[in-house]
């Protein structure tokens, strides 16, 4: 496999993972994939800022911004400013959001209980930590 290969992948690899967890969603339920990944990095993460969560996803302010605004109008999530710095916003999962994020993790299990029968326990655990190893190295890589 090509370099250029890994990368595209790994893209498309994500982008189904997030399709197949979304087929179980109710349409009016659907959210963005990036809207998605909020949702769980703030559940799992209650009370991260928007700038350190948009630093981990690698999304601009702007892209944050909306698919924030989406989970809001949605009532999934709340935003509240600091106590100490206002103008840092601290996200947390409402009572919806969670029952939300809880159907998502459905989906996830689902997902990844298929894939160790597929690959068996052992790899599936090595690739998830592989995974985590590249995106530490992408936290830290400079161009």
């Amino acid at each position: 496999m090509a370099s250029n290969d890994l990368i595209l992948a790994m893209g498309s690899g994500f982008r189904g993972a997030m399709d197949i967890v979304r087929e179980n969603m109710q349409k009016k339920d659907k959210q963005s994939t990036l809207a998605l990944s909020i949702l769980i990095h703030v559940e799992r993460q209650p009370g991260i800022s928007q700038g350190e969560l948009g630093r981990m996803l690698r999304r601009d302010p702007m892209t944050m911004s909306q698919a924030v605004r989406a989970l809001q109008n949605s009532s999934l999530i709340t935003s509240q400013a600091d106590g100490e710095d206002r103008r840092i916003k601290r996200l947390n999962v409402t009572k919806k959001g969670k029952t939300f994020a809880q159907s998502m993790n459905g989906g996830e299990s689902k997902l990844i209980n298929a894939l160790g029968k597929e690959w068996g326990k052992g790899r599936v655990n090595q690739f998830a930590k592989d995974l985590a190893e590249f995106n530490e190295f992408l936290t830290t890589y400079n161009s």
